[in-house]
């Protein structure tokens, strides 16, 4: 039932209310796959070492410091993930040619295919969620995403919006 057909039985403020407690269902959602996702990478790894080593698969070669500055995290924080990822050798450090006193993060062969089958994994389980969406559908939920996501304060500068794919 839409809100036009529910007239002034839903104020704006409930319909606000009821769509922060299903984006609050979908973040809990994906706080839990993202924890088996990173277990499914390796049974070591943790939320905060997948974000990392997404983030290395996206931008590398990238500093460490250039990742802090990309997730918004502390270097301390950052350092001991990317020493994690490079002990279960997901991430791989070499010097930088210009100045070999930088050191550039890349991910290993290794991980970029355990994170491969698990973005073919999720494209199955979207594509299974979305079975019976018609397009017209499928394009409005995107395009109400696109407008929600475009419309967050400081746009284009937090750190999710530097980890997005381009």
């Amino acid at each position: 039932m839409s809100a036009e057909q529910l007239g002034d039985a839903v104020t704006e403020d409930d319909m606000i209310a009821q769509i922060m407690s299903e984006f609050s269902q979908a973040f809990a959602s994906a706080r839990m796959r993202w924890t088996r996702y990173a277990e499914e990478v390796h049974p070591e790894l943790k939320g905060a070492g997948m974000l990392v080593l997404q983030s290395i698969l996206r931008k590398g070669p990238i500093t460490a410091t250039e990742l802090s500055y990309l997730l918004g995290m502390d270097k301390a924080v950052v350092s001991r993930q990317v020493s994690k990822l490079r002990e279960l050798e997901l991430a791989e450090a070499v010097a930088a040619a210009e100045d070999r006193r930088v050191v550039l993060l890349t991910a290993s062969d290794a991980a970029r295919a355990a994170i491969e089958e698990l973005h073919a994994h999720s494209s199955r389980d979207y594509q299974e969620r979305f079975r019976d969406w018609d397009t017209v559908e499928l394009e409005g939920l995107r395009a109400a995403l696109h407008r929600f996501n475009s419309s967050a304060p400081m746009g284009g500068s937090t750190p999710a919006s530097r980890c997005a794919r381009q």
